[in-house]
């Protein structure tokens, strides 16, 4: 009997410690309890480029392969900037900060990434890709929360180089997501 094994997978671009001296003044900007604001620890925060859901052990290598094969970006910078939230400052549910200067190398690099693991993806939608980065989740609460300080918090800009990218695993424990990067590739 064969058992068919899956991992919850994704591409992304490691930020955490890049960005650690900022996050304090950004916790503070908001006043809320922390049953309601879930704040991502420093070393699970990144930016995303492709979520592919679960996938089987069996296709991880040939994921590897695609996008070893379609990785011809150049070495990069990008520099964060912003804040935001989604879907909207009357109901948030993500916390965010942005990216200004290399969005469109961003931009260029995802869609690279998204052909070439459209066909592992059990469902592909056509979503435009808006580089950010996701600093705090909120849960469903009956009271409103003001986001307008986040909003408005000022912040000096954080240039980064972006010279790779990877591939992790997210496993799912009580306590939050754990991620594992399966393998890194090297931008040219």
């Amino acid at each position: 009997m064969k058992i068919n094994l899956e991992r919850r997978v994704f591409i992304g671009i490691p930020i955490g410690g890049k960005i650690k001296s900022i996050l304090p003044s950004l916790k503070t900007s908001i006043h809320s309890s922390r049953d309601i604001i879930r704040w991502i620890p420093p070393e699970n925060i990144h930016l995303t480029l492709s979520f592919l859901g679960n996938i089987s052990d069996q296709d991880i290598p040939n994921i590897i392969q695609s996008i070893e094969n379609c990785i011809t970006s150049k070495i990069f910078k990008i520099i964060i900037e912003s804040t935001g939230v989604f879907p909207s400052a009357n109901f948030p549910k993500i916390l965010w900060i942005g990216i200004g200067k290399g969005a469109d190398d961003l931009t260029s690099l995802q869609q690279d990434i998204e052909i070439s693991v459209r066909k592992f993806k059990g469902i592909y939608r056509r979503e435009k890709f808006m580089p950010h980065i996701t600093i705090a989740r909120i849960r469903r609460s009956r009271r409103k929360i003001d986001v307008l300080p986040f909003l408005n918090t000022v912040y000096s800009p954080i240039e980064l180089d972006i010279n790779s990218i990877c591939f992790y695993e997210s496993i799912l424990l009580p306590e939050g997501a754990q991620y594992m990067v399966l393998t890194e590739f090297p931008l040219n």
